[in-house]
């Protein structure tokens, strides 16, 4: 009885805060076929296809390849086709211009860990006009630790402010075990499935960071936690040491959000203590020589960035420790989040925020988000499966002129979405002051 008390408070708490062809292959989970999206007419952009990874764990599966595709009108007898090297191993007769189609082949991840230069992950997707015929597109599935500095003589100009960016949502909260089940409250507090270091690698460019602050009467950097609403999840350690080795080895320009405080900070502030103090020095000791000065402002470019070495953002989101600390510490993203528990309706707060797009840096956090009562009784299933139901769909409004609008795009599971490669692709368009690819 106590523990079933202890469970519903727990999650009342958090929610709170929380705020060869394989036979019958099926579309993947929330991704209907659509004769193309309702959003834009534009009819010059190449056809966009990827392989994704499915966050979600069935019968002690994990990790299943789904292939997604975006093409503004099919080819005769279209096909999309997955290699494994060079054998095919997947085929799927296309009935759409906008899809996504599970495999039944799970991608298993590399013994050794994954390199700061770009590598090819041995699977391959192509658009076909016949099983057998002409190749439309294609396309790998590979990290991208470098896309900033590989594009820098087309990109360099643009400003932070003025760049897509693909982000996590929640990026610390995930499980360092791999684990094929999880528990009633893991369910709704791991977000990703791949470490910091692995996001930046794959090339995720901002972090939405939820810190928290455990320990009486002391200043111990020991004491910083990475949250999900007041859920401990790791120390803040491991985030930061995964983003300074990433600084240490690329010129990648990242932001890092630091977006809430639930636990130790502000109301629930530990006596005797000064939590804020103890990170901000923590980062500056860890990350000092790569702090951008925020005298840049967010309108500086990629280059000026790179002028002065200075490539890590630190976004805060509290206005007294912002103005005490100036000189190392960015005014906050401003998160756009609709606490929507159907896609459809989060698709519908996404559309009123881009008929009038905020000023300035902001993040449209596209997960959807479970309540109190839908925890309890488990009706979402966990933010696996809530990820699968919206991710597809999250990947096509940014293939349109959403895509020319946003700035931050913050996601769960994001390998199971298509906005590292879809970030790309707008911020090249960006820079020659176009929607088109042609």
């Amino acid at each position: 009885m106590t523990q079933c008390i202890s469970l519903v408070l727990n999650v009342l708490f958090f929610a709170s805060i929380f705020a060869s062809s394989v036979v019958n292959p099926k579309p993947a989970n929330g991704s209907m076929p659509t004769n193309g999206s309702d959003l834009t007419n534009v009819q010059c952009r190449k056809p966009f296809i990827d392989i994704l990874i499915s966050p979600v764990i069935e019968g002690g599966t994990k990790n299943e390849i789904v292939l997604y595709w975006t093409v503004e009108t099919l080819v005769p007898d279209p096909w999309i086709i997955l290699k494994n090297g060079s054998v095919e191993i997947f085929k799927f007769q296309m009935n759409s211009t906008t899809g996504s189609v599970e495999t039944n082949f799970s991608y298993q991840n590399p013994a050794k860990p994954y390199s700061f230069k770009k590598q090819h992950l041995g699977y391959t997707a192509e658009y076909k006009q016949g099983v057998k015929g002409k190749v439309i597109a294609t396309s790998s599935m590979e990290t991208n630790p470098t896309w900033m500095s590989d594009q820098a003589a087309t990109i360099g100009e643009l400003s932070i402010n003025n760049m897509f960016i693909p982000g996590t949502h929640d990026s610390g909260a995930l499980t360092l075990n791999d684990t094929t089940s999880e528990r009633r409250i893991q369910k709704y507090v791991m977000a990703q499935d791949e470490p910091v270091i692995n996001q930046l690698i794959f090339g995720i460019r901002s972090l939405d960071l939820r810190v928290s602050y455990y320990g009486f009467r002391s200043h111990k950097f020991e004491n910083l936690y990475i949250n999900h609403g007041v859920s401990k999840v790791q120390p803040l350690c491991n985030v930061i040491n995964d983003v300074k080795a990433f600084l240490e080895n690329t010129r990648e320009i990242l932001i890092l959000d630091f977006h809430g405080f639930p636990v130790g900070f502000g109301g629930l502030k530990i006596p005797h203590t000064k939590p804020h103090d103890t990170l901000v020095d923590y980062l500056q000791k860890e990350l000092g020589p790569f702090i951008a000065p925020p005298n840049l402002t967010w309108n500086a470019k990629l280059q000026d960035f790179w002028k002065i070495n200075k490539t890590v953002i630190l976004a805060y989101n509290n206005e007294k420790v912002l103005k005490k600390y100036s000189h190392l510490l960015w005014p906050p993203v401003y998160q756009r989040w609709g606490n929507c528990q159907e896609p459809d309706k989060l698709k519908a707060y996404m559309k009123n925020v881009f008929e009038n797009p905020p000023e300035g840096p902001w993040s449209a956090q596209v997960e959807l988000t479970a309540n109190a009562g839908k925890i309890i009784t488990d009706k979402m299933k966990g933010l696996r499966q809530m990820a699968a139901s919206i991710n597809y769909q999250v990947t096509e409004w940014f293939q349109t002129d959403w895509g020319k609008k946003c700035n931050i795009v913050a996601c769960d599971f994001f390998r199971n979405s298509g906005i590292v490669k879809t970030a790309i692709s707008w911020n090249l368009r960006r820079a020659k002051n176009s929607s088109c690819d042609l």
